[in-house]
């Protein structure tokens, strides 16, 4: 029987997660940042002396984690690391210190990948021409941000990514840095990129079938495709995730009402905010550890596990 203590617990759990669930702007390295900080509140706020009702709330946390935002793998990776270094202690304190330590490493990785990232990506970027760049990513806008800093002269274009229309916030952080924005809806994106000497994306996940982002990612791989305009996704390895993991976007749904309130009787509104965009499509794939392509994936992806007794907070 679940006690009223618990009940409180696992509400109180929800309302520091609420926001991230409810966050259909930031990308997955934001998302992640924020993660880190709801399981430091978790760790510092928990006066348990016994060590497995401390384990059962990390578990709790990584569950609910998991379930905001099943297409960004920093999230379950995250969540992975924090159990696994938890189930390495056998004292509340040792426990505390040990996960403290994982949430070091992951923010450590997270922000040194971005810079090691954006030094690769600025030798992709043709002087002088504009650049396109789909959806929200802050790996994307520290590149460019990046890139101007260090002289670079271009504009970006970009669309608005409805429904979410989080390209809008793209365009604000682009142009608050000083940079020249050409902003369009997505169906007029056909417009702006033979324009653009280079386009970039961020990632949501990344497995062996192809990159996981924002939907109308497929259609800007295919117009860059057919265009012959390069097509990079920019992704730290914290988003890399084995067979199955990459297709759990398929399974959730957001609400009809984020893409048409007052639904007449009769039609069915999709509204799956992600997708899958293979490879081939792609020219490829930014990651602090050097430009991959396809084959340069499989050594990192067949060394990802969850442990036996993990295995339940991915289901």
């Amino acid at each position: 029987m679940v006690s009223d203590k618990n009940i409180e617990k696992e509400k109180w759990i929800k309302q520091l997660l609420s926001p991230i669930r409810e966050d259909l702007l930031s990308g997955a390295a934001e998302l992640a940042l924020q993660a880190i900080v709801v399981f430091q509140t978790i760790l510092g706020s928990s006066n348990t002396t016994n060590v497995s009702v401390l384990k059962e709330e990390l578990r709790l946390t990584a569950q609910e984690l998991i379930d905001s935002q099943p297409a960004m793998a920093s999230l379950f990776n995250l969540a992975n690391a924090v159990l696994i270094a938890a189930n390495k202690a056998n004292t509340v304190v040792d426990v505390k210190n040990e996960c403290q330590k994982a949430l070091d490493d992951f923010e450590r990785i997270l922000c040194e990948s971005v810079a090691r990232i954006a030094d690769i990506a600025i030798n992709l970027m043709p002087p002088g021409e504009m650049v396109f760049a789909y959806s929200f990513s802050s790996t994307v806008v520290s590149c460019l941000l990046n890139a101007r800093a260090k002289g670079r002269y271009f504009r970006v274009a970009c669309t608005e990514s409805r429904p979410s229309l989080e390209g809008r916030k793209l365009a604000a952080r682009l142009a608050a840095g000083g940079i020249e924005v050409i902003s369009t809806f997505d169906s007029a994106m056909a417009m702006l990129l033979p324009n653009c000497g280079v386009a970039f994306m961020g990632c949501d996940s990344v497995g062996r079938p192809g990159i996981v982002n924002k939907s109308g990612s497929y259609l800007l791989a295919l117009a860059c495709h057919e265009m012959k305009i390069p097509l990079y996704a920019l992704s730290d390895t914290t988003k890399f995730v084995d067979d199955e993991r990459v297709f759990e976007f398929e399974n959730h749904q957001r609400p009809e009402e984020e893409v048409w309130e007052d639904t007449p009787t009769g039609v069915t509104i999709l509204n799956r905010q992600f997708e899958l965009i293979p490879f081939e499509l792609i020219t490829g794939l930014i990651t602090e550890k050097g430009l991959f392509n396809k084959s340069d994936l499989e050594k990192y992806i067949s060394a990802l596990s969850i442990p036996k007794d993990l295995q339940t907070v991915s289901s």
